[in-house]
């Protein structure tokens, strides 16, 4: 009879054992599976901001766009140099800007949108000219909002949109500073919840 009740006790130490060594199993196997696969909205946030950051990165320091020489005219605070074009596609139609002689003209508050268009790839309608549309849906499904809005001073707070809804308050802030610098603010009173772009930015790991 007490070598009976002893298995039984035996026993039932075993299976707690094994659930322990399932739950450890199962919670790593949740980790892998988010590693794998990241919130989709953080990984089209995370991929057009260093999109962004190549291009304007690329357009301050071409002799052809901005004035590397001269403190007036090396930032976005300036419109940019008469040699500067770009080009992009408007709903199937190539849209060019320059100077003279182009469908569209440079102005200083427009410039970075339009340099953006020209060297990001874009879907349907391209807008850099007024607020009441996006700018642009970019080809991996992100909308653009707001960067025709450049200040006299070369600064921009504008709107990145993974979800790519009709309202931009459901995107998240890109800052711009006039130098080509940028940054994710932690706060904005620009959209809903800027604070989840914040965190996305100090933690990158899972789109690298």
């Amino acid at each position: 009879m007490n070598k009976d009740v002893k298995k039984a006790a035996f026993t039932m130490a075993e299976t707690l054992l094994t659930l322990a060594i399932i739950g450890v199993v199962m919670a790593l196997m949740l980790r892998a599976i988010n590693r794998v696969n990241p919130d989709k909205n953080k990984v089209l946030f995370l991929k057009s901001y260093h999109a962004i950051e190549t291009v304007i990165a690329d357009i301050i320091n071409d002799s052809t766009k901005y004035d590397q020489y001269t403190d007036e005219n090396a930032d976005f605070s300036a419109k940019p140099l008469s040699t500067a074009k770009a080009s992009y596609i408007n709903k199937g139609s190539e849209v060019t800007v320059c100077e003279d002689g182009c469908d569209k003209k440079f102005t200083q508050p427009k410039a970075v949108c339009y340099f953006l268009a020209d060297q990001i790839n874009t879907i349907g309608e391209v807008n850099c000219d007024n607020d009441t549309t996006m700018n642009f849906k970019t080809s991996i499904g992100a909308c653009f909002w707001g960067w025709q809005n450049v200040d006299s001073n070369g600064t921009l707070e504008a709107i990145v949109d993974p979800t790519c809804s009709d309202d931009k308050k459901n995107g998240y802030v890109v800052k711009l500073f006039k130098d080509g610098k940028m940054t994710v603010p932690e706060t904005s009173t620009k959209v809903n919840d800027q604070a989840t772009a914040y965190e996305w930015m100090q933690d990158q790991t899972q789109v690298k």
